[in-house]
């Protein structure tokens, strides 16, 4: 502070007159001057700060430039731009003792150095030129706001970037750009040239940074968005070459894709013509559609497919998703999609071809195909985790084709040793039924009676045990009385005609006694001496035999009865129509029929008739599913097995739904249990039988024929018998109703299946 004294001396003297005629002494002055330098100090320091701090510290590329103001500022403040108050005071101290030594000695530097300690970057700006210390100096330079002069003097100390940078502040972008040219900051250079509107330059200088790019990742990242926001910039784009800008696009789609960046990634790749790696991108982006249009433009066909499968999957659009994985090869994707569209069969049909054959069989039994179930779940080895679960349902689909036997077999083998619990219950029950429509009845009671020790309620087990109780008394009934009765002897001529008979077969039969005749033909028991057994034979007679028409169309309609293999269906064996000799050779049955027992038994109790009637019913049931009407339904017809079964029998009226054997309004069936329609000549279908069934309930129940007398076909049309209820006291709830729908005149009043019938059945409870 003497020092500075020291120099207002010459200044004193000259106010010293005037101070003492205005009253002022020296030291007062001395207080001045302190007041006045204080002044000066305070006024250099909150001039650093706003410089500082609302000039220097502003951002040079507000933007979004690739640098920003506080790059200089870290230079700066290396040189002490932040240097407090008493660090200030202590340097122009030091200034002062030391200036005109630094200078007479021509120390430039140290004298530089002070002057910026002392916060006087003009004047240090000034000697560091003198010290040819030109970086030093634009620093200083640029806090008093001159960023373009300060540029100069980077350049002048090759520091390229800061120059270009100080440019940039001041909006002089092509300036900035040749600037970072030269320092080989060709990021930075591409930046500048796209803000001062140069593309080509801009473009070319983003190629060469993005052939070795060496920055880090943030780096990289800034100028890939840089170079993506000139891409996008369609009026400076129109000045560009579409190719050079393509050339661009996979550059900064790696740099993208990196980022996790995926649609936009994508989307360059996909604009720069590499269709593969933008589908590829396009599923990291969840972009499935996409995706797959561009996997196919690449001819990746099968990927493709399998991208649209994901993407029509993700839209829950299951059938376009299958068909897109059925194309892909992914089978089993395929068929969860089919099922999900609920096409089990399709479903079915492609597990098998992804080899997993137990979901395929899974999927046909859904789907009700069961004879195509079966053949895939026998395919399931037994090494399949699914192997167990496979053979219940295996079980099931026997089942449901009345495969009553291979039914029992598989689910007896499948539940060997298991205990009954809520789990197999069901297949328990379903072996239960097979079993009962085996004639196993002792074994079906006892499945039933265990299913009822674990889940009393379980479905109808009541109303099956008491069913099956009543079978089994109706066996031993029958049973007994079965050693007086005799098989009718052969008529008076029978030898001669039986002799006749025998010589139309040929060797293939032996016959050995005639068992019945009737308006239809004759039925002898015979011998296969091919396969050694005994079988029914019955001959149709003329009506066959004299027309060739009715002989093809008979063959026709009884192979087609001969397929259907159901425990409730005597089994045709061989069919022949020559001439001559047209017969059907069927099972042989050991017990009798229906009629003849209800003529010595008298009225069926409702615990013995609801179960003949619910396997008739089923026996039906397969027939018109066949698209088979039987046409002549009456208790002849039905035999009763010594086992307690009951089966359906003589199909020598039975009919195709497509086809005549009868000629046009020829009425043929027993008027007692003609339906309507039939007594009228008219078109009959499976409701027919249903109507004759249903007389045989009544029939059954009230040991009396309901048309029994008088003009049967004319009843059948205009009269309705009683209700069963007011014929039959005490008959279980509903009966009587199942029984009068059966016998509707109008046939769509009707039950229209017999599976309908059978399930209203068991809804009966039985004593």
């Amino acid at each position: 502070m003497d020092g500075v004294i020291e120099r207002l001396d010459p200044f004193l003297d000259i106010i010293e007159i005037p101070l003492s005629l205005a009253g002022i002494g020296l030291q007062g002055w001395y207080r001045l001057v302190w007041l006045v330098i204080v002044a000066i100090a305070g006024f250099l320091i909150l001039r650093s700060v706003w410089r500082y701090f609302f000039r220097g510290g502003r951002r040079m590329m507000q933007s979004g430039a690739l640098a920003d103001s506080a790059d200089i500022d870290a230079v700066m403040a290396s040189k002490g731009a932040d240097t407090d108050f008493n660090a200030q005071q202590q340097a122009l101290g030091t200034l002062k003792v030391n200036s005109d030594h630094l200078k007479k000695t021509k120390q430039w530097d140290q004298l530089a150095e002070l002057y910026a300690a002392a916060n006087s970057p003009s004047d240090a700006a000034q000697y560091y030129v003198k010290a040819k210390m030109y970086k030093e100096a634009g620093v200083q330079l640029a806090q008093t706001g001159a960023s373009a002069k300060a540029a100069k003097l980077m350049v002048k100390g090759g520091d390229y970037e800061t120059a270009g940078l100080f440019m940039m502040q001041h909006a002089k972008h092509a300036q900035a750009a040749k600037y970072f040219v030269k320092g080989g900051h060709t990021a930075l250079a591409a930046d500048a040239y796209a803000k001062a509107k140069n593309p080509k330059k801009a473009i070319a200088q983003f190629r060469e940074y993005f052939q070795s790019p060496r920055d880090s990742d943030e780096v990289q990242l800034k100028t890939a968005e840089s170079c993506f926001e000139l891409l996008h910039d369609e009026k400076l784009m129109k000045k560009v070459d579409e190719d050079e800008q393509r050339a661009l696009y996979a550059s900064v789609a790696q740099i993208f894709q990196h980022d996790k960046r995926y649609n936009d990634a994508a989307v360059l790749f996909r604009d720069s013509g590499d269709m593969g790696r933008a589908g590829e991108v396009f599923v990291l982006a969840g972009d499935f559609e996409s995706a797959a249009a561009c996997m196919k433009a690449a001819g990746r066909e099968q990927e493709a497919s399998l991208l649209g499968g994901r993407f029509y999957e993700q839209q829950e659009r299951w059938k376009e998703a299958a068909m897109a994985y059925a194309g892909a090869g992914e089978y089993e994707k395929c068929g969860q999609c089919f099922l999900k569209a609920n096409e089990p069969v399709r479903a079915g049909e492609f597990f098998e071809k992804a080899k997993l054959y137990a979901q395929s069989g899974y999927a046909f039994t859904q789907g009700k195909r069961y004879d195509k179930a079966i053949e895939v779940l026998q395919r399931v080895p037994d090494s399949d985790p699914k192997f167990d679960a496979s053979r219940g349902v295996l079980g099931r689909c026997f089942y449901e084709m009345n495969d009553y036997e291979h039914c029992a077999a598989t689910l007896d083998n499948h539940l060997l040793n298991q205990r009954i619990d809520q789990q197999n219950m069901d297949y328990f029950y379903m072996l239960a039924l097979a079993c009962e429509q085996l004639g196993d009845l002792k074994k079906s009671k006892e499945l039933l009676l265990k299913i009822s020790s674990v889940s009393s309620k379980y479905r109808d087990l009541k109303t099956r045990i008491s069913s099956i109780d009543s079978r089994i008394s109706m066996v031993e009934s029958q049973s007994a009385m079965h050693s007086g009765i005799q098989n009718s002897g052969i008529g008076g001529g029978a030898p001669n005609t039986l002799n006749m008979v025998a010589n139309t077969l040929g060797d293939r039969y032996d016959l050995q006694t005639e068992l019945g005749r009737g308006g239809m033909g004759v039925v002898y028991r015979a011998r296969d001496k091919q396969l050694d057994r005994t079988v029914a034979l019955k001959f149709l007679g003329n009506l066959v035999d004299n027309s060739e028409e009715f002989r093809q169309r008979f063959i026709r309609e009884a192979q087609t009865a001969a397929k259907i293999t159901h425990p409730n269906i005597v089994a045709i064996y061989d069919i022949s129509a020559s001439d001559g000799k047209a017969y059907i050779a069927m099972e042989y049955l050991e017990g009798k029929n229906l009629y003849k027992f209800i003529e010595q038994q008298g009225p069926l109790p409702p615990r013995i008739a609801v179960p003949i009637m619910m396997q008739v019913c089923d026996a039906l049931h397969a027939i018109h599913n066949a698209g088979i009407v039987h046409r002549d339904i009456k208790p002849d017809n039905i035999c009763l097995m010594q086992t307690g079964q009951s089966k359906l029998m003589d199909f020598g009226l039975a009919k195709a739904e497509t086809n005549r054997i009868t000629q046009e309004g020829m009425i043929m069936g027993t008027p007692s249990y003609m339906a309507p329609e039939l007594a009228m000549g008219k078109d009959v279908d499976g409701r027919t039988d249903i109507y004759a069934m249903g007389l045989v309930l009544y029939e059954m129940l009230t040991g009396k024929i309901v048309f029994g007398d008088g003009d049967a076909m004319m009843r059948q049309v205009k009269e309705m018998p009683a209700p069963l209820s007011e014929l039959v006291p005490g008959l279980p709830e509903g009966l009587s109703d199942i029984a009068y729908k059966c016998i509707q005149k109008n046939p769509n009043d009707r039950f229209q299946t017999a599976g309908e019938i059978v399930q209203a059945l068991r809804s009966v409870k039985l004593s």
